[in-house]
């Protein structure tokens, strides 16, 4: 082989954290089935003259892969790659969107999880909440309703009442959970994935409130219908996008 060939259709990393720039190229790689589950990378000098570097920069990269559970490492036999299912939560959002793609089955996957997760941990919420709780739920809905503010500022209130009711149910593991979330969707390709679905922030704020104006006229049941109905609006746009788009996304 020469220095010059080009047999994995990689390109030169890019001069930030060479290391980790190749291990996205990598991770996307797996992701697109281009390495399938027992499978192994190349080897490392291979590898380390596909993307004109040192070995030291393709070692460090498959140990990113190895901390997302992505490659499994034994001295001598090379990087195994695993099955996704077997992979770190920290890699989904590569897998809902990377290398300009969006994947809407993932996607809808993770919302079959989320909406019924939600809606309980939403309805305990309310069962323990306070005035105060209330009160600030109120007003994040409002920023998320506000047409004035920037879409990113209406998604960060958007993500803070996710946590804020999660907080009311003083329940720690909630509140873990609440917080991964948060980090999931603020991550760079679930931002994408947003701006490209184009959810409107307000049409969720409008159902939020419902609920609350239910809770405090003691109108429990109601309150939760229109919780449900809120999860439901949570999920409209990327079921609507998936009718469109291919289960890959475009381009």
């Amino acid at each position: 082989m020469t220095s010059g060939a080009k047999i994995f259709d990689f390109r030169p990393a890019v001069r930030r954290r060479v290391h980790e720039d190749i291990a996205d190229q990598l991770r996307d790689a797996i992701l697109d089935g281009r390495f399938a589950a027992g499978s192994k990378l190349p080897p490392e000098r291979e590898l380390a003259i596909e993307f004109k570097v040192n070995r030291t920069s393709i070692r460090d990269a498959i140990k990113v892969l190895e901390g997302l559970n992505l490659v499994r490492v034994r001295q001598g036999d090379g990087a195994t790659v695993q099955p996704l299912v077997d992979a770190s939560f920290d890699l989904l959002p590569a897998m809902i969107f990377h290398g300009g793609r969006l994947d809407v089955r993932v996607l809808l996957e993770l919302l079959e999880v989320t909406r019924p997760l939600l809606f309980e941990m939403a309805k305990l919420g309310l069962e323990r909440s306070t005035k105060a709780q209330i009160d600030g739920l109120s007003a994040l809905s409002g920023q998320m309703a506000d047409e004035h503010l920037k879409d990113e500022e209406r998604a960060v209130a958007g993500r803070e009442l996710l946590v804020a009711i999660a907080d009311m149910t003083g329940n720690r593991v909630w509140r873990m959970l609440a917080r991964r979330l948060r980090a999931l969707l603020a991550s760079d390709p679930l931002q994408e994935t947003r701006r490209r679905v184009r959810n409107d922030p307000g049409r969720l704020a409008a159902f939020v409130n419902d609920s609350i104006r239910h809770h405090k006229a003691g109108r429990q049941e109601k309150a939760l219908a229109a919780l449900r109905r809120a999860l439901e609006v949570l999920g409209q746009g990327f079921d609507d996008y998936a009718q469109i788009r291919p289960s890959k996304g475009e381009q």
